[in-house]
């Protein structure tokens, strides 16, 4: 992409960190004022593992918390430990550890080749299809009140 000149700034690609993350900061700074703080609460993270006998993680399930709700952003078990209920057990504790954070939803999203029968088993609603993607894929946005 060429730089594109607009007065006295372009747009262009090249960046360096600094850049990005000053971005990433003030993009939350605007949030948190646009909500009057709101956006901070709880602001913990979530994280949980899941690990062999030999403390070989095997799985996690990562969340992050604002504006009282949770978002389940990671959620991996390794193959060999699928359907045999532990990513039940993880979410039930994540939901709990949020719920006793102050959050009175959960959130996320997953792509029909993950897992959205899991989510509606354990309670979650769709609220919005993506379908634009190609090979039929299509992506969910679940939602559940804790």
């Amino acid at each position: 992409m060429a730089d594109i000149a607009l007065d006295n700034i372009k747009i262009t690609v090249e960046s360096s960190d600094t850049d990005y993350n000053q971005v990433c900061t003030k993009l939350y700074e605007y949030n948190v004022r646009a909500t009057n703080g709101l956006l901070k609460k709880p602001g913990k993270d979530i994280n949980l593992y899941l690990k062999d006998e030999s403390g070989k993680v095997v799985g996690g399930l990562f969340c992050e918390t604002w504006s009282y709700g949770m978002y389940i952003d990671v959620f991996w078990i390794a193959d060999e430990y699928r359907n045999k209920g532990y990513g039940k057990v993880m979410i039930i504790e994540a939901e709990r550890l949020g719920k006793e954070l102050g959050c009175i939803f959960a959130h996320t999203c997953t792509f029909s080749y993950q897992s959205p029968a899991f989510y509606r088993r354990m309670g979650y609603e769709v609220f919005a299809v993506n379908d634009e993607y190609p090979e039929n894929i299509k992506q969910f946005f679940l939602k559940k009140k804790l």
